[in-house]
């Protein structure tokens, strides 16, 4: 075995992405001149093409496709994504940890678990209502 296999790689000391750009220490631009690695995030101008290529408003200045009306364009994000042909329904592990705090009959803390998911609660409520029915 020799000491270069010991050394661990970048992803491996950091697997954290990266505050200002996003991407992983591995993704970086790596430059050693004697005192260890240093490493670099990308050129801006490929920082501002990942971010423009997830708004869909600014994504058309790097697919080649045509631009989307001034209105989407200068609009809000909301106006640009298409709309989910699927009704809103928190995630699976939501709505078991509200059956679990519902289950504490804690009135106080149920109170206070729904406050903390307010986009949650009133879907919970449905699915609450549901399952009180059909018990019944």
């Amino acid at each position: 075995m020799n000491a270069h296999s010991l050394i661990p790689g970048p992803i491996e000391i950091d697997p954290r992405p990266c505050g200002l750009c996003g991407l992983t220490i591995d993704q970086h631009e790596c430059i050693d001149e004697g005192d260890g690695p240093e490493f670099f995030c990308m050129p801006d101008d490929h920082i501002v093409m990942r971010w423009e290529m997830s708004d869909p408003r600014d994504a058309w200045r790097h697919t080649g496709e045509a631009p989307p009306p001034a209105h989407v364009r200068n609009g809000p994000l909301q106006a640009a994504r298409p709309q989910s042909a699927r009704p809103y329904r928190p995630a699976q592990s939501t709505i078991e940890e509200f059956f679990s705090v519902a289950g504490l009959e804690d009135p106080r803390r149920l109170a206070a678990w729904l406050l903390d998911h307010p986009l949650d609660a009133p879907h919970l409520h449905k699915i609450w209502k549901q399952k009180c029915t059909a018990l019944r």
